[in-house]
Parts: C-alpha cells; structure tokens; sequence
C-alpha cells in the first residue's frame, strides 16, 4: 500500500511523523506541498506554485477584498459542514486564473514523481492544488482512496470544497468542535515524537518560567496573558518568555525548561488544545488552557490546568505557589501524551478507520 500527503504547507511537523508511521508499518508514504514552508520544517516533495498564500501579492489581495468585503473578523460559516463560496466574482476570476497558472507545474509534478501510483491520499484542509477540486476528481475517477483532514479554520471559517467533499471517503480532525459539524467526521488524535521532545532539567534558582506562544494573539487571547503575567511578575520571581514569529525549532527551545506553559484562555481559534499544548506536555510542563465542558466530555481524564480570562490569574497563583502542583502536572502531563499521541497509537487509530471505509 501507499499513501501521499498533500497539504499547502507543512505548518506544524507532523507529515515527516505521519511518513515514518506508515513506514514502521510497511507502507509507503510521502508527502507534498503546494509551496515551502515558512516554519522551518522538512519538505519531501513540493509543487512550487504560484500565486499562493505565502506571497506577498496575494497576502495583500485577500486582506483588501476581506476588507472590501467588511469581513476583517473572522465568522464562523453556518452549515454543517459549511461550503466554500468565493466572496465575489473577482475572487472566483482569481482562482481560475490561478489554477490555469499553475496547471503545467502540477501536471509535470504529477507525472515527473508518479503521483498517481498512490492508494490513499490524504488532503489538508480537504484542499486540491487545483481549487476546482480536478485532481481529487480524476483520482476518485481512478477508484483511489480520498482522505480528508481538517484542522479547524479551514471548515470553521472557509467551508469545505463541494467537489472534494463529494468524493473523500473519509474525513479526519483533531478540532473537537468541528467533530459535531459533519456526519461520519472521525478524530484523531495529532502524533508527537515523544523521544525527540522530553522534559529538559529546570535551573534551581527560585525563579518561575512562564511561556507562551501564539500566531494569532487574538484566538489565543495572548494579550489578557501578557497582562495578567505581567501584573504577577510584581509579586513573583517570574521570567516571562512570548513565543512568536520564530520557526519551530526555534518555538521548542524558547518553550523547553519552562515551569508553566499557557496555551489560550478562548475558544475562538478552536476548543481544548493543539500542537503547541502537546509539545509542552510532553516536555513535562504543567500546561494551562481553556477546557470547555464539551472538551472535558470529550477527553475524559486530562492533565490540563483549565482557565478563563478571569481565572487565568488564580489559576497561575496556585501552580507559581506549589512546585509539588507543577511537579504533578508535569509527570501526568508526559504520561497522558504518550498514551494519546504517541505516534504508534495514533497509526492504529488511523488504519482502524482505514478498515471501517475499506482502504485497508
């Protein structure tokens, strides 16, 4: 069996993860992306298309149609699932143009690595490189596997492509309040490389490590943290670290060694938790963030410090003051990501679904 990955960049690491998963299990896998990714991580494969997100021509086209458009807030899109419609016909015209753009590299791509001898392709962001969904099109054509995986904004706020949605077979997420908005959506649990990201020995000089990371300080609610930590380092032996616009590698190292991370007080970007939570438990630090009774049914027994924007202080008070709180949380924290995101149980969670649509 073989399985292509295929995603518009590689944001958080977790292709070369999912590549050596399938392979421990005999299986070939690869992985390829529309354009290189800003964050520092491995490419395999890659089309080197035009006209995409990372360029700043288009970046600045689509901030001034959302402007045009009176959309700078991003709405959640009604539907379940919501479908894709361009803002305008200039939008639609774009994309057209695009796609015709950028039809030779994929088409060359395509042939020059025999990207049609795969059995199950899976598609981040349940996108083609073609928006009009083409190749997703000729592959079902072909009787091959479509698989799906939807990180959160993209169903959230975008929709979902009707051409793609009519012909994937299976469709994943690891967002817990995007797994109620479209029928038969499975979850799955993100993998981390629990030998590469372990807990670093903390300095014993009394002082209390305070990290935080975000890219949109808005989901995260970064600025209320900033200013709660802030009004504590007043009163507490604090050094506070803020993690952002740093490649990964670089996100690791700021975060390693911390007594407490912080990972958003919203739900705006998305409930419970996501890669940056991950990481931070299995590096064995108390972890704190929003957990909303839906994610708290929907996890069970969790290692999480939740928190609000009006509890976040108190909450930070009670691990700053007991080192036998943080010390709890940091073994617990490590145990629980082993048993949900460690990489070989979340390769038999996938081949268990790949069972239940018949691609295994």
């Amino acid at each position: 069996m073989k399985v292509l990955y295929v995603s518009p960049e590689h944001v958080s690491g977790g292709f070369g993860l999912f590549a050596q998963g399938h392979r421990d299990l005999g299986t070939e896998c690869r992985y390829i992306t529309f354009f290189q990714s800003e964050y520092g991580f491995e490419e395999d494969l890659c089309f080197d298309l035009r006209l995409m997100p990372n360029q700043k021509l288009v970046a600045g086209f689509r901030r001034l149609l959302n402007k045009l458009h009176s959309e700078e807030d991003i709405v959640d899109l009604p539907g379940n699932p919501p479908f894709w419609k361009p803002l305008s016909p200039i939008v639609r015209q774009f994309y057209n143009l695009r796609d015709s753009l950028n039809r030779p590299l994929i088409e060359r791509s395509i042939k020059k690595w025999k990207l049609e001898d795969f059995d199950i392709y899976h598609f981040e962001q349940g996108i083609d490189p073609y928006r009009d969904g083409r190749w997703i099109k000729r592959l079902a054509t072909k009787g091959k596997g479509v698989v799906c995986f939807y990180h959160g904004s993209d169903l959230r706020n975008r929709g979902v492509l009707k051409e793609v949605h009519e012909r994937s077979i299976l469709n994943l997420t690891s967002e817990i309040d995007i797994l109620y908005r479209m029928e038969g959506m499975k979850y799955l649990y993100l993998p981390i490389d629990t030998e590469k990201v372990i807990p670093k020995p903390r300095p014993k000089d009394n002082r209390i490590r305070i990290s935080h990371a975000a890219r949109n300080r808005k989901f995260k609610g970064s600025d209320h943290i900033e200013l709660v930590v802030r009004r504590l380092m007043r009163k507490y032996p604090i050094d506070w670290v803020m993690i952002e616009n740093v490649d990964h590698e670089k996100a690791l190292s700021m975060k390693s060694g911390s007594d407490i991370f912080i990972d958003q007080i919203t739900d705006a970007g998305g409930w419970g938790y996501g890669a940056s939570s991950v990481e931070s438990l299995a590096m064995g630090i108390a972890t704190i963030t929003r957990i909303n009774r839906g994610v708290s049914d929907f996890l069970g027994d969790h290692p999480f410090i939740s928190a609000t924007p009006d509890s976040l202080e108190s909450q930070l008070i009670g691990l700053i003051e007991d080192s036998s709180l943080r010390d709890h949380h940091a073994k617990t924290g490590r145990e629980w990501v082993i048993q949900r995101h460690g990489l070989p149980n979340v390769m038999k969670t996938l081949y268990g679904y790949y069972r239940e649509v018949g691609l295994a």
